[in-house]
């Protein structure tokens, strides 16, 4: 499998969830809107940012009849502190987990995550078969790892807090937004 680097690498943030997309590390989402690969590869961390509050607070106000419960998620932060060796989290602000790569979370940013956790079908394939947190496996590499099915042409899988779920393209590019923005090695 042939992977541009910098997709791999991007932003020094491992991006194997997006690397297979077309146009290659651009979230579906944007890529529908046009969103090239140089466009996306060009922004700076404040346009991340940017771009995920803007769709975080989007994603928020529909409506949900799902209250978020922290306690649905594998890890939490305090174990994630421990995993990566990582300072604790500052007052207001916590760990999660998102494709193997640990993110600072403040509340709207953790109850986004808890949502998009809820949402997701876990695969059933996957229940009760342990996933290793840090990994940053590619949609191929899960497939063929954990002997999965291929997802369907808007499915996505990741892995969050250890646990494997399978995503629609909106939350999937949801999920990644969150990553790229708010990864802290």
């Amino acid at each position: 499998m042939t992977l541009n680097a910098p997709c791999l690498r991007f932003k020094g943030k491992a991006t194997p969830g997006l690397a297979k997309k077309d146009p290659p590390c651009v979230p579906p989402g944007l890529a529908k809107n046009g969103v090239s690969y140089d466009e996306w590869a060009s922004y700076d961390d404040d346009r991340y940012d940017d771009l995920w509050i803007e769709r975080r607070e989007e994603w928020l106000r529909r409506d949900r009849e799902i209250d978020p419960n922290p306690d649905l998620l594998l890890l939490q932060s305090d174990e994630i502190e421990m995993l990566y060796d990582l300072d604790p989290a500052p007052e207001g602000q916590r760990y999660g987990l998102i494709d193997g790569m640990p993110v600072l979370l403040d509340d709207q940013d953790y109850r986004s995550l808890l949502l998009v956790n809820q949402m997701a079908r876990v695969t059933d394939r996957m229940v009760g078969a342990p996933v290793a947190p840090t990994a940053a496996l590619t949609q191929d590499e899960l497939v063929d790892f954990y002997r999965l099915p291929r997802p369907g042409a808007d499915q996505n899988y990741a892995v969050v807090n250890g646990q494997l779920v399978e995503l629609n393209d909106s939350d999937y590019e949801l999920l990644q937004l969150i990553r790229v923005a708010r990864a802290i090695l």
